[in-house]
């Protein structure tokens, strides 16, 4: 097990006009299970390359288990890498792919085809051990590559760039289970790169959020939807993302247009109101125009779309309109009118230039 630690770390491609990655701070506990989220671009695979050792030391300091890796040459870090296409051996099985890391170890033939059996017993592709990569669908081949990443004993840490995204959804749920556990019995510091926040909120312990080059939050599942510390983050992280409304602050009241909405301590000024669906409700009767603390506003529904039922009352989202922008709440349809309705919130977030303000 080793703690991850980067200090201003930052990347420049030869020929590029911006840096790819832009002074990133983070620390990855020891035996974490750490997901980098954010969408093609980033800078994730390039943080996952520096990492191994793919990619040549940039400016910023980057410790493994208090040792700079700038120092070490890729086959001492005690790092494996798994890639979005995955990279085997052809003119070996896959028993032989699983073994091979072992091998070179100097692990005994015996313990390591033992040790490379249970590895395919628990992503469940025993049954392909004598095959070779040509005889595999592109899934059964990325699973080989992260049985043979993970099979090794001596990891420090171990990096999964987008490795499911040939998986089904219904296997890539059982697969991020599989991953999660083996984490847990290795020990061993897990960053898990995506675009998918799915897979991001149900196998790391933690998240990163990058966007053009940087981290914009880092905190638990819970942590990045309940209190987003940036737009991008609110917008991207959810399903549907955070909604906002241009509004500013007066007397520490929130105007949307000339409309008070709500109660906001802060300084004042021009800001942007996020909320996401579950914390919003659409109910009837016209919204009245007032200046007290509720959260309370005149909107217009557009349609509604049915995900399920809860006690036999339809659930699901509902989109509409307040003050010319579009927004969507998820709640209870049977209380829902059609045409004019207020919109109540529970909770918001005040930004500004994407930064939240009412932290």
């Amino acid at each position: 097990m080793a703690e991850l630690l980067l200090s201003n770390l930052s990347h420049s491609y030869p020929g590029a006009g911006a840096p790819t990655l832009s002074g990133l701070n983070l620390r990855v506990a020891s035996g974490e299970a750490h997901a980098l989220l954010g969408s093609s671009g980033a800078g994730k695979s390039t943080l996952l390359n520096l990492l191994s050792g793919l990619l040549p030391a940039s400016p910023g300091q980057l410790l493994l288990g208090g040792q700079d890796l700038a120092d070490q040459p890729p086959s001492s870090r005690g790092v494996a890498q798994v890639f979005q296409f995955p990279v085997l051996y052809e003119a070996m099985s896959v028993l032989g792919n699983l073994a091979f890391p072992l091998r070179v170890m100097g692990m005994s033939r015996r313990d390591c085809r033992a040790r490379a059996r249970q590895m395919a017993e628990q992503l469940e592709i025993d049954h392909l051990l004598e095959r070779r990569p040509t005889r595999l669908g592109l899934f059964e081949k990325q699973l080989v590559a992260i049985g043979k990443a993970l099979v090794r004993p001596d990891l420090s840490l171990v990096l999964l760039d987008e490795p499911l995204t040939a998986a089904e959804p219904a296997r890539k749920w059982r697969l991020r289970h599989t991953l999660k556990s083996l984490q847990r019995e290795s020990g061993a510091t897990m960053i898990y790169v995506t675009h998918d926040q799915t897979e991001a909120l149900t196998f790391a312990d933690r998240i990163s959020v990058m966007h053009e080059g940087g981290i914009l939050q880092t905190g638990s599942p819970e942590q990045l939807i309940n209190a987003p510390t940036h737009e991008h983050v609110g917008y991207f992280v959810g399903t549907p993302g955070m909604n906002f409304l241009d509004a500013r602050i007066e007397s520490d009241v929130c105007l949307v247009g000339d409309v008070p909405f709500g109660s906001l301590v802060v300084s004042p000024g021009v800001c942007r109101i996020g909320f996401r669906p579950e914390w919003a409700k659409l109910a009837g009767a016209p919204a009245q125009t007032h200046s007290g603390s509720d959260w309370i506003i005149a909107a217009d529904v557009i349609s509604q779309r049915v995900l399920g039922t809860h006690r036999g009352v339809p659930f699901g989202l509902v989109d509409a309109t307040v003050a010319g922008a579009r927004i969507v709440t998820r709640q209870p349809l049977d209380e829902v009118p059609s045409g004019r309705a207020q919109l109540h919130l529970d909770t918001v977030r005040a930004f500004r230039q994407g930064w939240v303000v009412d932290a």
